[in-house]
């Protein structure tokens, strides 16, 4: 049986951006076994030493984001005193953007996860998509960023909550075959909706799968490829009609969707994400 097999991840923050960039690239080796130990808020020599001298007794390899340089130049020291692989993903990032940028870096740990007027401007989106998630109080709607509108299971939901907590404000509106899109929708500015679009087929399997959920054995034309396929058509034909534009969905991450219906209106994240320059809103500090 094989020995285990260890990355430690070290930050003297939340470890968040090292634990999804590490979990990221393991993804790509399929089959290996390798287990991800997250070691947050690390700020004392004698914490990393700890870290490693465990490390060392394992066949290890050590990543880790220390945004102040002592505590970069001491874990590197400790780790070549023994032997211990190491993969900073932070130093050579702010080296470089302090080159390019002539500046030096605050070097001031958790900067990204402080509480700030980005973070308030967060908090008011996701309640604001959760106000306005599937039709809910479309008057509403004039105040939003970003309406999506689509077919029921084509993600509106889920996207809505993914750009609300990059600071857009979102709402969602389904649509149903025979009716006409709401006039809080259509009265918009065309720069802020976009219609989901998704191949019937994989339509038709989302809803299958969702109803063996929630109805196991029920009979209904929700899933039907055939009636799911005249709706689809229906759907973009409408979309067509009112020169909404279309993100197809199908098959894509969550993130890529997102990219491509900021793309498809012309809206850029800025710095930390979510709206920039004239697109920022005033948000209400909660308690």
């Amino acid at each position: 049986m094989a020995e285990p097999r260890f990355v430690f991840i070290l930050s003297d923050a939340t470890g968040d951006t090292a634990s999804r960039v590490v979990r990221a690239a393991l993804k790509q080796f399929v089959g290996e076994e390798i287990t991800v130990r997250r070691h947050p808020n690390v700020l004392r020599k004698s914490e990393v030493r700890a870290v490693l001298k465990e490390a060392a007794e394992t066949d290890s390899l050590v990543a880790h984001t220390f945004a102040a340089a002592p505590l970069r130049a001491m874990m590197q020291a400790e780790a070549e005193a023994l032997g211990i692989e190491t993969l900073d993903l932070l130093g050579p990032l702010l080296d470089s953007l302090e080159g390019f940028l002539h500046s030096k870096p605050k070097e001031v740990p958790g900067l990204m996860h402080r509480i700030d007027e980005q973070y308030f401007r967060r908090i008011d989106a996701v309640e604001f998509a959760v106000m306005h998630d599937d039709g809910k109080h479309l008057d509403g709607l004039k105040h939003a960023d970003l309406v999506l509108v689509g077919l029921s299971r084509t993600g509106k939901t889920p996207l809505s909550v993914y750009l609300a907590l990059e600071g857009w404000r979102v709402g969602n509106v389904p649509l149903v075959q025979g009716q006409k899109i709401p006039k809080q929708v259509l009265s918009l500015p065309k720069d802020r909706v976009v219609g989901l679009a998704i191949d019937s087929r994989r339509l038709a399997e989302i809803r299958r799968s969702r109803m063996a959920y929630i109805a196991p054995g029920a009979q209904m034309s929700y899933d039907d490829e055939l009636l799911v396929r005249e709706e689809v058509n229906w759907c973009r034909r409408l979309l067509t009609k009112n020169k909404i534009k279309i993100v197809d969905v199908t098959q894509r991450a969550i993130e890529e969707t997102a990219h491509l219906v900021l793309s498809a209106v012309g809206r850029d994240a800025g710095p930390g994400g979510g709206p920039r320059g004239s697109e920022k809103r005033r948000t209400r500090r909660l308690a």
